[in-house]
């Protein structure tokens, strides 16, 4: 796991008037920062191809990318976070060619989705990603089918990148990944995993098939055990909606079922819960497992 900190050589201090390079735009209608607003919506991330992230924390993880940055927007609150004024001239070296924004705390309430902002957000590319990305990788395919809830989603996010997935697969009846919620919910992961999005379900089972993969489906009561699962092979895991589970369909696309054992009287676990498990088994059989 990467760490939550994200110290600077004190190299980077820099004087906070030197922050201030750009007038402070203090109105909330100004055409920029409606402009960074639409984002809020997917109909605009996806015509445009850009999407934002929040706060400090995202911000040092997407450092390590630089070359998918269009604007940083920055307030004076971010001046009063501890490490704030060394993350933003780190930022400033190593994002050369991105519009800069300075703003009154009040406008960056109005752009950001959080409640108590940071002082700090910026405007990415979306990177473009393909299933030669993910083959070349070592470890399971998560395929989703349906989720809605982001703090899940972002979550699975987190377990794919923390127990080696190889990648994850998305349907078109899906949150979409760059929402918000769900970009914050993956606490950087989103940056680091592959992943494929408004993908047909049936297609990509087909597409895995020819590949080699062996394909499973979670379900509640039925099906093998998690345990009795071989995920040292080419293996990738259908999960479904919260609630619902997977349609029918899909449930017949796939070679076998599996569930994850629980104690009498418990009836599901939440689905960001489960591929976490999944993930783990799977990460287990490959780096521990002993030779037969």
């Amino acid at each position: 796991m990467r760490n939550a900190e994200f110290p600077l050589p004190s190299s980077f201090r820099i004087h906070h008037s030197e922050l201030r390079i750009r007038k402070m735009i203090t109105s909330k209608a100004n055409p920029k920062i409606k402009e960074v607003r639409l984002l809020k919506q997917a109909k605009h991330r996806h015509v445009r191809g850009e999407y934002f992230i929040e706060g400090m924390r995202l911000l040092a993880e997407a450092l390590q990318h630089p070359g998918q940055f269009r604007k940083v927007v920055y307030s004076p609150r971010l001046e009063n976070k501890a490490g704030g004024s060394e993350l933003l001239s780190a930022a400033r070296k190593k994002i050369q060619n991105a519009e800069w924004l300075y703003v009154s705390d009040e406008v960056m309430e109005k752009i950001c989705d959080t409640q108590s902002h940071q002082g700090i957000l910026a405007v990415l590319d979306m990177k473009e990603r393909s299933w030669g990305e993910i083959f070349k990788r070592d470890g399971i395919i998560l395929l989703l089918s349906g989720l809605q809830d982001p703090g899940n989603v972002g979550t699975i996010f987190r377990v794919a990148e923390a127990g080696g997935a190889a990648g994850v697969i998305l349907s078109q009846d899906m949150i979409d990944p760059y929402n918000p919620k769900v970009v914050r919910a993956s606490m950087g992961s989103l940056f680091q995993v592959p992943f494929l999005q408004d993908q047909e379900m049936e297609d990509c089972l087909k597409k895995l098939r020819s590949q080699g993969y062996r394909l499973w489906a979670t379900t509640v009561q039925v099906g093998r055990s998690l345990w009795e699962i071989d995920f040292a092979k080419p293996t990738a895991v259908l999960f479904g909606q919260e609630g619902a589970g997977l349609p029918k369909k899909l449930l017949a696309e796939a070679d076998g079922l599996f569930t994850i054992p629980m104690a009498p009287g418990v009836d599901s676990l939440n689905v960001a819960m489960a591929a976490g498990l999944v993930v783990y088994e799977a990460f287990r059989q490959k780096k521990w497992k002993s030779p037969e």
